[in-house]
This record gives C-alpha cells, structure tokens and sequence, in this order.
C-alpha cells in the first residue's frame, strides 16, 4: 500500500518553509486552520511532487477589478 505525503509550508519572500508533512491530509488542514486563527500568514500544502493541494486565501492573488 502506497500513501501520498502531505507538507505544509509557510510562504514567506517567495520562500516555501515547511512547517510538517503527514500522510493525512485533512489533519493537515485542520492544523493549518488552527496556525491561521492566530498568525495571518501564507501557508499552503503541497503533495511530494510539490503540487499545490491547498493554500489559504491570504496566499491567493487578489483579481484586479475590471
């Protein structure tokens, strides 16, 4: 049996930080909520190909109004 790993990262100057893997990627998420109640920072969770699974809305670019 073959499980994916998760990492949770912290985005900062273009820089990915990370912060914890974990084969559980809804655990993962409620960790990053739980860092997010109280830092107002960019995280995201990237799966071992790095691919982006998850990013707050801080970490989203704002569209420009049209």
């Amino acid at each position: 049996m073959c499980f994916k790993t998760y990492i949770l990262k912290r985005v900062l100057n273009n820089k990915h930080l990370e912060i914890t893997r974990s084969f559980d990627l809804d655990n993962l998420i409620c960790t990053a909520t739980e860092i997010l109640k109280d830092n107002e920072i960019d995280l995201i969770i990237t799966d071992e190909k790095n691919n982006v699974v998850w990013r707050n809305e801080k970490s989203t670019p704002q569209q420009e109004n049209a």
